[in-house]
């Protein structure tokens, strides 16, 4: 994983016959906002009818170099093209499958093996998207319920003869593979791990996304994928990549121009790799292999930014510090980078949360021109200079006395409700992570003993009595295991009951705790022995003044 961490930033090409429709077929448009690439899903075209279409594509337009050469200036580390997209077509040339780019259409190029050598001419990691369940194209791949009678489908064959064999080729023609990119998950953990097995076997240091699994089954991959354009609202403590569109579809669509801006595009990498992730951001080329002039353009001025301030990105971690104000902040080392988005019009810098000691401030591109810091009530104040240094982003480096480290997020009770503590709040210990999954969605799990703990503190406004419940999803193995609540100087304890396979959360009524004054308390939940099983996957703990249940 360590290239992936270091990385952040990666380029994803979403190509095929759907680019050379360009989001219509037959007078019959994809509207903006939809994906332009499930177009033969989406109007349930014929497959003799795709078929026919794909035989025409004539990319004369590809480049292989210069599609990397604008990876590379935009900052991207890595690439991912898709090799099989769900309509069946392979982009390369596969012996499995006549149906690909250069047998069926008669292209004379193989974009997987140019991108590939491309990559390693220019230092960028390569990796290739298969979509190994969906097969829109193939009577026994999943997907096309118009054309074929899903009763007689034999999903096991298509496995067999074509989805392992073309992941094999794609394995064993191109050279090294950094990522096998998987998309819409599988149905059965064995044939999971049959793919995982053959990546493994084929390139040992290839990592697999999370969508390799099941939606509802915990993470099989290397790390776990948010969803399309997905974004968590706090940092997670797993590796986590989202896929992110330029405009709002994944394949070329003439009628989408709803491009997003360079500053947009900072912004939001920043947000990311201020959470802990990476940025895998999507560009649709044309069916004729033209990347769109708007894409181009805000790449460009991306790399810009990028070649001015990639050190605020590689090579950095998820930030203690909550998003400010004025923007957000990514941390290296003993080093904190404050992502200035907007300018505060006094020219003080006020960093909420920091507690470390600032030994000195710098903008990134003048780091000779130190910047003066002082403290006024625990919060370092940096003087800025006169005007920003980048219409988007302008960064400030602090250099502390060691890793940052922040003020615990406080919960303050509102007028008349009560408190509802999920992962976001959470300060966590131990074996305890906060995690995603398609499926469970925002979730703490992975402890198994009374040291891996999550805590909350709490601002209480309300003296009174308060309803304690918790919200959770177990597997059978975890049935019979305690946990306790401690919440003040009182303890609350439960016995953990599995709600079904998957995730399926149900809500436990713990009994009543009396809080007799106001002000500061902590509120923390913990196995009580040490099971060596996961506890729970824990969605939220509840905590309501008696007779008003919160709603869900």
């Amino acid at each position: 994983m360590q290239w992936f961490r270091h990385d952040k930033f990666g380029m994803f090409i979403h190509w095929g016959p759907y680019s050379a429709l360009a989001g219509e077929w037959k007078g019959q448009q994809i509207p903006v906002g939809t994906e332009a690439e499930w177009i033969m899903q989406r109007f349930n075209i014929p497959v003799k009818d795709y078929r026919a279409m794909a035989r025409q594509m004539n990319p004369v337009h590809f480049d292989a170099d210069a599609w990397v050469a604008l990876a590379k200036a935009t900052g991207m580390k890595y690439l991912v093209i898709t090799a099989k997209h769900h309509d069946g077509f392979a982009m390369y040339r596969s012996t499995v499958s006549k149906y690909n780019l250069l047998d069926w259409a008669k292209f004379n190029h193989d974009p997987v093996q140019e991108l590939s050598e491309a990559c390693r001419k220019a230092g960028i990691r390569f990796g290739v998207y298969y979509s190994h369940r969906e097969d829109w194209d193939d009577p026994d791949g999943f997907g096309n319920n118009w054309d074929y009678d899903r009763s007689k489908k034999n999903f096991g064959r298509y496995l067999d003869e074509k989805s392992k064999p073309q992941l094999a080729e794609l394995l064993s023609r191109y050279g090294p593979i950094s990522l096998v990119w998987f998309d819409r998950g599988m149905d059965t953990p064995e044939h999971t791990q049959q793919f995982i097995d053959l990546v493994h076997k084929l390139q040992p240091q290839c990592l697999i996304n999370g969508r390799v699994g099941d939606y509802g089954a915990d993470l099989m991959g290397d790390y776990q994928n948010m969803n399309d354009n997905g974004m968590p609202n706090g940092g997670l403590q797993e590796d986590w990549e989202t896929p992110q569109t330029l405009n709002t579809t994944w394949g070329y669509s003439k009628f989408d121009q709803q491009w997003k801006t360079p500053g947009e595009v900072i912004h939001r990498m920043v947000e990311i790799v201020g959470k802990g992730g990476n940025y895998l951001l999507n560009i649709g080329p044309m069916g004729d292999g033209t990347i769109p002039a708007p894409s181009v353009a805000t790449l460009k001025a991306v790399g810009a930014w990028m070649q001015a301030n990639g050190d605020s990105i590689y090579g950095t971690s998820a930030s203690p510090l909550p998003a400010q104000p004025w923007g957000r902040s990514t941390v290296k080392g003993s080093k904190v980078y404050l992502h200035v988005f907007s300018w505060p019009a006094d020219g003080i810098l006020r960093v909420q949360g920091l507690t470390n000691p600032v030994k000195t401030a710098y903008a990134l591109t003048a780091p000779a021109q130190k910047l003066a810091v002082r403290r006024e009530s625990g919060v370092p104040l940096v003087t800025l200079p006169a005007k920003p240094l980048d219409q988007n982003d302008s960064v400030i480096v602090l250099e502390l006395d060691g890793p940052a480290h922040a003020d615990p997020p406080v919960v303050v009770q509102g007028s008349d409700v009560g408190f509802d503590l999920d992962y976001l709040a959470a300060v966590t210990s131990g074996k305890a992570v906060k995690r995603f999954n398609r499926s469970g969605k925002f979730h703490i799990a992975k402890w198994t003993a009374p040291a891996d703990a999550a805590t909350w503190n709490l601002l209480v406004s309300q003296a009174g009595e308060y309803e304690v419940r918790i919200r959770y999803s177990a597997r059978a193995e975890s049935n019979g295991a305690g946990f306790v609540v401690h919440i003040g100087d009182q303890t609350v304890r439960g016995t953990v009951t599995g709600t079904g396979e998957g995730y399926e959360y149900k809500t436990m009524e713990l009994g009543r705790v009396r809080l007799e004054k106001t002000g500061r308390i902590m509120v923390k939940l913990r196995p009580s022995a040490d099971t060596g099983r996961n506890l729970m996957f824990f969605q939220s703990l509840e905590l309501s003044p008696a007779g008003h249940r919160m709603v869900e």
